[in-house]
Order: structure tokens, then sequence, then C-alpha cells
């Protein structure tokens, strides 16, 4: 029997990994963590609640509360999992101390506890739910092991209409997906992520794609361990053949075909 998920608790976890991607890609040490409670609160207490984490943490204007149902998210960019779980035990005394049976506090920070994906939320808040009524201490959320790794891809595009479409369509196809503006922010998700492959455009503010292809494969701990894969409307032959001697593994031109870019990427790992 398969578990009815409702909609509404479908997109309160894709706005809470949306959210938690984009304060990765936008965090100073590229790490953030993440606190869960089962405890509805109005929007007082969920001002009070963040107020409680943010003097915790002495971050005042980045903490984040996130309202789920029957439950709240604590997004804390830039700490890791000891200030995380420091700032839980801060929030778990101010419920106590509010008279709010709260239940078990679980944390997670990412991508300590590994790359953050939808069904790691959901997880999370099956824990939650299951420690119910238990007056549990910080409860640390693991990643369970995979026997089948997902692949991960880093989309480096200025482009949001070229982003939004791999986005979407590698997701489709099985990839954890993970979108940088430019090059600085690409180099930056991939020291994080370590993804299997990053797709680039050769334009980009600041980095190149020609600066991020050297700095790849400069950072890489052997060769082949990620694959890159130009996609760019420079056509000139000397550029093109300059990516594959940077270390690229593929070229596409735009304007591109879908379905070329999905048969190209197979190819890449077989």
């Amino acid at each position: 029997m398969s578990m009815q998920v409702e909609p509404q608790q479908t997109a309160e976890r894709s706005q809470l990994l949306a959210r938690l991607h984009r304060l990765l890609l936008d965090s100073g040490e590229t790490v953030c963590g993440l606190i869960l409670i089962r405890c509805a609160l109005d929007a007082e207490g969920l001002d009070r609640l963040r107020e409680r984490a943010a003097a915790a943490t002495n971050r005042e204007a980045s903490v984040f509360v996130e309202p789920l149902r029957d439950a709240a998210a604590i997004l804390l960019p830039d700490e890791k999992l000891s200030g995380t779980h420091y700032a839980a035990l801060a929030v778990k005394e101010w419920l106590r101390d509010a008279g709010l049976d709260a239940g078990p506090v679980l944390i997670a920070s990412f991508p300590e506890c590994g790359v953050p994906k939808e069904s790691d939320l959901r997880a999370m808040q099956a824990i939650v739910a299951e420690h119910a009524g238990r007056d549990d201490p910080i409860l640390i959320y693991n990643q369970p092991e995979r026997t089948e790794r997902s692949r991960t891809v880093l989309i480096v595009d200025e482009d949001e209409t070229v982003g939004e479409l791999l986005d979407s369509r590698l997701r489709l196809q099985g990839f954890e997906v993970f979108r940088a503006r430019d090059g600085s922010d690409g180099l930056r998700l991939f020291d994080a992520l370590s993804p299997d492959l990053v797709i680039t455009e050769l334009k980009l503010p600041g980095v190149d794609g020609f600066d991020l292809i050297r700095n790849i494969r400069q950072r890489s701990r052997e060769e082949g361990e990620c694959h890159i894969l130009v996609l760019s409307e420079n056509r000139m032959e000397r550029d093109i053949s300059r990516c594959f001697e940077l270390g690229a593994s593929d070229y596409i031109r735009k304007p591109f075909s879908p379905l070329e870019l999905e048969a190209r990427i197979r190819r890449l790992f077989h």
C-alpha cells in the first residue's frame, strides 16, 4: 500500500528545499543548519521562535523560520552541526518555558549530513512524527545510505529559462539538480557538492566558463571524477577546442535539442 501525500505537504517540502538550496548557494561557508520541531505556532509564535534561534547563533539578520503543517523549520545559514545543536538546545528551552508541548527537536546541517534532497525532508518529518509525545534529547538526522546514489548535476548559467528547462528535464531523469548564477557560485557549489556532472555556459559573469573548467579540473582529485558538459552559444572552433584541451567532456551548441542533450549525458555515464 502506498502512502498518500497531500499536495499541501508536498508543496511545503518543495518550498523548504528550494529555500535550503538558495541559502546554500548564498552562504559564505556553503553550509546551512536545519532545526525541525513538531509544534504549530501562530505568526507571533513563529516570530519569537526566530528571535530565540537568532539570539543563540548571533545571526539576527539571517535566520529563517518556515511554517509547516503542525511543524516549523528553522534554517541557519553558515551554521554547522555543532552550532545548530547549540541553537536547538536554546529553542527547546524556550518552547518548554513557553509551555508548548513541542515534542522532539530534530537537527541536521547540510551538506555535512549529505546533499539535501526531498526524500530527506520526508524522512525528517516522519522521524519527528514518530517521536511525538516523547521528551527526547536533540535528535540528529543522518542521511541513509543509498545502494544506488542519485547522480548530482550542477548547472552554471545565468539564463533562467535555460536553467529551469534543464532543471525540470534532468529531475525527471532521476538527477539531483543544483543551479548557480555565475562562475564564482559554481565553484563554491562544486566544492560543497562534488557533483557528477557540471553543465556550464562559457559566457558567465566574473569567472567565465574557461576558468570554471580549469578550476574544476585542478580541484578534482582524479581524472574523470566529474564530467563537464559545455552548453554555449559560442560557435568559434578555437574556443571549442580550448574547452576540450582544458578538460571538458562534451560540447553542445545553443540552441539545443533537449533530447540530444539527454542522450549525450547518458553516454557520459556509460
